[in-house]
């Protein structure tokens, strides 16, 4: 009887301790340096490799805080990440997020669907919660994210390049980011593949499991300023479907390619 009480002991002591952590957080960041925002609102286009899906274009709000190493807002994926060692040319970080790229996903801002019959009666993934631990130094960056709920396995490691093309001393900045995604057979089968219960061979359905894959992408990104708290933020990108991964029957785009523009306060 104590062995089979021991699980629930230690469970209750390290649900204390997170406990004690999470309460001790607010008053460790109130003795830290003053909070940072950026805030602010844009709109973004997609066009989607999903089938006969038409371009979409959505608003969008903008939301950044940061405190010494905490950093609050939707950033590669993570709502907050905190940096263990943070310089100017150097920063490891640990995050936790959200990550919603298959078809339908949860969290657009958008309803625009497609009306090819291959969706119908489509069971389409759930939004992932992800924990992620990155790196960036000097222009290269690492970031690998795991699925956290659903007792599933899905990860992507993202390895970018980014690399700057124009500057100017007024805080005008152009750059191309180059990124290339590495996703584990859980991910890819999880957003461009069909389980053999999600199939429908009289809509075009039938089953299809990717293993894993590398996409690549590029992105164009441009900082104007227009005065000394406000930043006008644009970007457009491609990303380019892996070769198998075009061979899914919800697919029918090599590519994918969005474009966003932003305009943000900071204060």
């Amino acid at each position: 009887m104590s062995a089979l009480c021991r699980p629930s002991r230690l469970q209750a002591r390290l649900l204390t301790r997170c406990a004690a952590l999470l309460l001790s957080l607010p008053s460790a960041v109130a003795l830290a340096d003053p909070w940072q925002f950026e805030a602010g609102a844009g709109v973004i286009s997609q066009q989607q490799v999903w089938k006969k899906m038409p371009a979409v274009t959505s608003a969008i709000p903008y939301f950044i805080a940061s405190n010494g190493a905490w950093r609050l807002g939707f950033e590669q994926g993570n709502l907050v990440s905190y940096s263990f060692v943070q310089d100017e040319n150097f920063r490891l970080y640990a995050g936790a997020g959200i990550r919603d790229n298959g078809y339908d996903a949860d969290t657009s801002l958008s309803s625009t669907l497609s009306d090819d019959p291959v969706f119908n009666g489509y069971q389409a993934p759930d939004t992932e919660i992800t924990g992620s631990i990155g790196m960036r130094w000097y222009w290269f960056s690492v970031q690998l994210a795991q699925q956290l709920n659903e007792d599933r396995n899905a990860q992507v490691a993202d390895l970018a390049l980014e690399l700057p093309l124009y500057q100017h001393s007024s805080g005008f900045r152009l750059m191309a980011v180059a990124t290339a995604s590495w996703m584990n057979e859980d991910y890819t089968q999880r957003i461009y593949g069909v389980a053999p219960g999600n199939q429908n061979l009289s809509v075009g359905r039938p089953v299809f499991q990717p293993e894993a894959e590398v996409n690549y992408r590029l992105d164009l990104r441009v900082q104007y300023p227009l005065s000394a708290q406000t930043v006008l933020l644009g970007s457009a990108g491609v990303t380019q479907l892996a070769d198998n991964l075009q061979q899914s029957p919800l697919v029918d785009e090599k590519r994918s390619i969005d474009a966003m523009l932003l305009l943000v306060y900071r204060f």
